[in-house]
């Protein structure tokens, strides 16, 4: 990327919902750095040489979950002294035709150099949004103890 906050939303569609898996794996090529890292509730890839090989796996296995991801990019904000991407993107991740709630995912892009690449991706799950991925009928399970645990700070 050489403008970052202009191409970041095509970015992130083409990594996160290409029209096949070809076009996602160039998108990956191009615009992830070499020694990305990687910070999911389920998983994690520390920055290493060539650790952006393990990402692909990742995000082609959301594909095969969910051949229909959407992304909305809410928001954009480039800090240009520090050369950081805030995104406010919501992401809506339904395996296979489940009518789940869409879960809201927070990206960090730390660009280097001219040629602006995807250093560092973090995607954020509240433990709710994580449970209507994992087994939906214990959603209410988890906001209840969400809630035990606000009334417990209130005594």
């Amino acid at each position: 990327m050489e403008n970052p906050a202009n191409e970041i939303t095509n970015v992130i569609k083409l990594v996160t919902a290409a029209v096949n898996p070809e076009i996602q794996k160039a998108a990956v090529l191009q615009y992830y750095a070499r020694d990305m890292s990687f910070r999911h509730p389920l998983c994690i890839i520390p920055s290493a040489f060539d650790s952006r090989d393990a990402m692909l796996p990742i995000l082609q296995w959301y594909r095969m979950l969910s051949p229909m991801i959407k992304g909305d990019v809410s928001s954009v904000t480039y800090d240009e002294e520090k050369h950081i991407v805030f995104l406010d993107v919501t992401q809506i991740f339904h395996i296979r035709s489940s009518p789940l709630n869409p879960a809201p995912a927070r990206y960090v892009y730390r660009p280097r150099s001219c040629v602006y690449l995807i250093e560092e991706q973090e995607d954020f799950y509240h433990p709710d949004d994580l449970m209507a991925l994992l087994a939906p009928p214990l959603i209410s399970v988890v906001r209840l103890a969400l809630r035990t645990a606000t009334f417990a700070c209130k005594v």
